[in-house]
């Protein structure tokens, strides 16, 4: 995946040499939702959209619509409405499908019946659930190891998708749910934490210079942005972490009670298949688990965090975290050290500090970030 990454990233370097060149701001927002579009076609579907140079690509505008799509009413229709009606109401009733759901229906429809017709094999999440919807696939661990809970509360060899796959045959229906929902999931909120992570280097330059050092440092051991070098990058990694708990792309997160829970000796009870509301935006804000809270401070992860684990939550935490969180944190990573490996990122005069999020539910995000570039003349 390294490599697709890299090569993505290698058109928002261009797209930057544009910019620069020009003396021009770049909007971070829809470069890096153009790179993440890339990245999520090419590495899950074998397919090359280039979003940068062709934004009015079919492929392209239907996402954008899907998102635009789904509006407050919408929202508010999806919480009312029992799930058992929904499936009830005829498509030409249900708001909550799409037109556009049956376009990447399509798409993938047809990609999955050329690779059928000639027995071309690609390594991706595509091909994984082809085989997995094979009547004999069965996908077996090549490795055990005792479960490792990191900072991010998820299972280190927790991999859901191939526990699932590995006992459970995949109807084409869930295949192509699975694709659909993949690529949505990619797509937005992987655009949304790079465009906050270039946006906390710019007004943070003295953070961004010691990036900056690890960055060249990593260059010069492994001579590209590998996996192995973004993984060496502690300063990065703290830079990230920070970021993503100031600003986190899900505000909050939900689970369902499996069974009764009272809350110490408060006298509450939870009751079993009550849905339980986690408030991510409000606990990364709280002094009591965070001091400052409104400083950016990556020392909080640079040494052993001294917050309680499940206090820190962008990806959720447990065996229902976020299944895409190491694949987003990877992405995110390779392309801003390359970003950063050619330019330092400066706010614009237009640059809104602080942010100004739009509105909008479930997802924190901008309409547009606009900053500057500034080319390196002292890469080493």
């Amino acid at each position: 995946m390294g490599s697709i990454i890299n090569e993505c990233a290698k058109s928002v370097i261009e797209v930057c040499e544009k910019h620069c060149e020009k003396g021009e701001p770049v909007d971070c927002k829809g470069m890096f939702g153009a790179f993440t579009m890339d990245v999520i076609a090419k590495s899950a579907f074998g397919t090359q959209i280039n979003s940068h140079n062709d934004p009015q690509n079919e492929f392209v505008r239907k996402v954008q619509e899907s998102f635009l799509s789904f509006t407050i009413p919408r929202f508010i229709f999806s919480i009312l409405v029992p799930t058992w009606l929904l499936k009830l109401l005829p498509a030409s009733l249900n708001p909550m499908l799409l037109d556009k759901d049956n376009f990447f229906r399509d798409v993938i429809t047809k990609i999955i019946q050329k690779r059928k017709e000639t027995g071309t094999r690609y390594n991706d999440f595509l091909q994984l659930l082809m085989d997995a919807a094979e009547e004999n696939a069965r996908l077996e661990n090549q490795e055990t190891a005792e479960d490792e809970t990191d900072r991010f509360g998820s299972v280190s060899n927790n991999d859901a998708l191939s526990a699932y796959i590995k006992h459970k045959n995949i109807t084409d229906t869930e295949l192509l749910a699975q694709c659909v929902m993949f690529f949505m999931a990619g797509y937005e909120t992987t655009a949304t934490v790079l465009t906050y992570v270039a946006y906390c280097l710019a007004i943070n330059p003295e953070w961004q210079e010691k990036v900056i050092k690890e960055v060249d440092e990593g260059f010069q051991k492994h001579k590209e942005m590998s996996y192995d070098a973004v993984r060496e990058m502690k300063i990065l990694d703290a830079v990230v972490s920070e970021t993503l708990r100031m600003h986190p792309p899900a505000t909050s997160t939900e689970r369902t009670a499996v069974e009764d829970y009272k809350l110490g000796n408060t006298g509450i009870v939870i009751e079993k298949g009550m849905r339980v509301t986690i408030p991510t935006l409000s606990m990364h804000y709280d002094p009591d688990f965070f001091q400052d809270p409104d400083t950016f401070n990556p020392e909080r992860f640079l040494d052993e965090p001294k917050h309680p684990q499940y206090a820190y939550l962008p990806f959720g935490a447990g065996p229902r975290n976020c299944l895409g969180m190491r694949f987003a944190l990877l992405e995110i990573k390779m392309c801003i050290s390359n970003v950063l490996r050619h330019f330092r990122l400066r706010p614009h005069a237009t640059t809104k500090v602080p942010l100004e999020y739009k509105k909008g539910m479930l997802l924190l995000s901008v309409n547009d970030l606009p900053l500057s570039l500034e080319k390196r003349t002292d890469v080493k």
